[in-house]
């Protein structure tokens, strides 16, 4: 069995075994699933649930702890899977500026710097590195869909000339010139959303998803 059904029964057989309301705890570390040849363990999930809790402000408390487990198990799968295929086409570049501004914007959401947000996660037995790593993720897989589908990105100028024409009123050529590079960039990264996507639901449905 495999994919998003299958992750609704595995919950059924997980919910009740799976607490850690004391994140101190010592939990016994098991396999949960395994995407490809890649294993996920009890550990995983709770790091990927504490760093959300942690990450939206919410208490860490079982009922939140609960309540983020389907969210949680969802995105290490979706992550893993990104990854699989990040490695298969050996994907290394990526604007590291953008990860350092995320990290920047994610410091201060709590009104600190990289060294005080690094004491938040430590204080709550996360990773920070981890942070770093998933969002390091994203990235890579961005560059892959920019160099999969990049030839693919057609624009049609005659939309966006209309779309100029609407807006255009009391403004001189270099704003209008502007306004056109702000929509030719918006539309082509719509395209790419969409390509990124498509290409992600055709790996849901090639790499094996087993639980545990």
């Amino acid at each position: 069995m495999k994919n998003i059904n299958f992750i609704n029964f595995f919950f059924l057989l997980f919910f009740n075994t799976f607490v850690f309301l004391n994140v101190e705890a010592n939990i016994e570390n098991k396999i949960i699933v395994k995407v490809g040849n890649i294993i996920l363990t009890s550990t995983d999930l709770k790091n990927e649930i504490i760093t959300n809790l942690v990450l939206k402000k919410k208490e860490i408390n079982q009922v939140n702890i609960n309540s983020m487990k389907n969210f949680a198990i969802k995105s290490l799968i979706s992550k893993t899977i990104k990854r699989i295929e990040i490695n298969r086409y050996e994907i290394k570049d990526f604007n590291k500026k953008d990860l350092y501004k995320y990290l920047d914007s994610v410091a201060g959401s709590f009104s600190t710097n990289k060294n005080g947000l690094k004491k938040i996660f430590i204080s709550n037995k996360i990773s920070y590195d981890l942070l770093s790593r998933n969002k390091e993720t994203e990235l890579l897989w961005n560059t892959l869909i920019y160099q999969l589908y990049r030839d693919q990105i057609n624009i049609n100028i005659v939309e966006v000339e209309n779309e100029i024409k609407i807006i255009k009123e009391d403004k001189n050529e270099e704003d209008i010139k502007k306004l056109k590079e702000k929509i030719l960039r918006v539309k082509k990264q719509e395209k790419l959303n969409l390509f990124s996507r498509s290409h992600f639901s055709n790996l849901e449905n090639t790499i094996t998803i087993n639980f545990q």
